[in-house]
């Protein structure tokens, strides 16, 4: 983990690769801990410049950025959680969403991966005291085009918050890859200057429908992974981000869509279903740092309830 700041390496990297592009990496505003994460494709095409050349810059950065952390100091680390406000949930995350983790939730249709995006992004804009985030603004990727502002404002009035809560809430329509990245790009400029602490992507999957049978797949997954690898630098810079991923069913067995590419990226992999009109089940199959277990929440017309 390299502990110095931008300035530090701007230094250094004068004196080993070209003045032009140290000048291009000040002019976009690239951190140190974007350029820990981010890829050669990536910076390519930050900075306008072949991939060869994209190369050779990390390959430059990432002999500076090799230096290690003890494990007490990642203990002493101070990290936000993001309170679900339903108990039985809270207990299953180990308290609430920790600040700079992804979390995938995926299920059939109508499970309810769009009513707990909705009931999250509201509890972001709460204070940190009250279990929220202190986000100055959250941010909502609507790939699918199906935000309702007045469901929304349900779940603000539910939390605490008001009407004029709406304005602190940010859309973006990216019904496709390239419209998503642009907006992922806007995105991480307003986590890192603060202003965003949460965003979430919904969903993920519809973007990348247009790609058909085996023949397109590597051309999908590479668009994919360019996309993942953004998410993952929102998280490195301590946001909280929410992927709700569409599900396929194969016999009776269902699973996420995205494969490894997408399955390998969340830190907790939700996974919900509707038991009964109103009452969900909550599974947490997969996290880097929980146990497996269950919980539950109904969904009811003023918002979120315990199971």
């Amino acid at each position: 983990m390299w502990n110095r700041n931008f300035k530090d390496l701007e230094r250094i990297l004068r004196g080993r690769i070209p003045d032009k592009y140290v000048d291009r990496l000040v002019e976009k505003g690239l951190s140190v801990k974007d350029l820990m994460t981010i890829s050669e494709m990536e910076l390519a095409e930050e900075l306008s410049i072949d991939r060869g050349v994209a190369r050779e810059i990390l390959a430059a950065i990432s002999s500076l950025l090799i230096e290690p952390i003890t494990a007490d100091q990642l203990l002493k680390k101070e990290r936000s959680i993001l309170k679900t406000g339903i108990k039985e949930l809270d207990n299953l995350l180990g308290g609430g969403l920790r600040s700079g983790t992804i979390t995938g939730i995926y299920g059939p249709p109508g499970s309810g991966k769009t009513q707990l995006s909705l009931h999250l992004t509201a509890r972001a804009l709460l204070s940190e005291k009250e279990g929220g985030l202190s986000s100055k603004e959250a941010v909502i990727l609507d790939t699918e085009g199906t935000f309702d502002s007045e469901r929304m404002l349900t779940f603000l009035t539910r939390n605490g918050l008001t009407e004029s809560d709406l304005s602190r809430i940010r859309i973006f329509s990216a019904p496709s890859p390239h419209q998503l990245k642009a907006a992922l790009r806007l995105v991480l400029s307003f986590i890192r200057d603060g202003m965003v602490r949460f965003t979430c992507i919904d969903s993920i999957s519809y973007p990348f429908r247009g790609y058909k049978g085996l023949k397109e797949l590597p051309e999908r997954q590479g668009e994919l992974q360019e996309t993942l690898s953004l998410v993952r630098r929102m998280a490195e810079h301590g946001a909280v981000v929410l992927l709700t991923i569409h599900a396929t069913k194969w016999g009776r067995q269902i699973t996420s869509k995205g494969g490894f590419v997408l399955g390998h990226v969340p830190h907790n992999m939700l996974y919900l279903r509707k038991v009964r009109r109103n009452l969900v089940i909550v599974t947490l199959e997969d996290s880097s740092y929980l146990p497996p277990g269950q919980a539950a929440f109904r969904i009811t017309e003023s918002g979120l309830e315990s199971g």
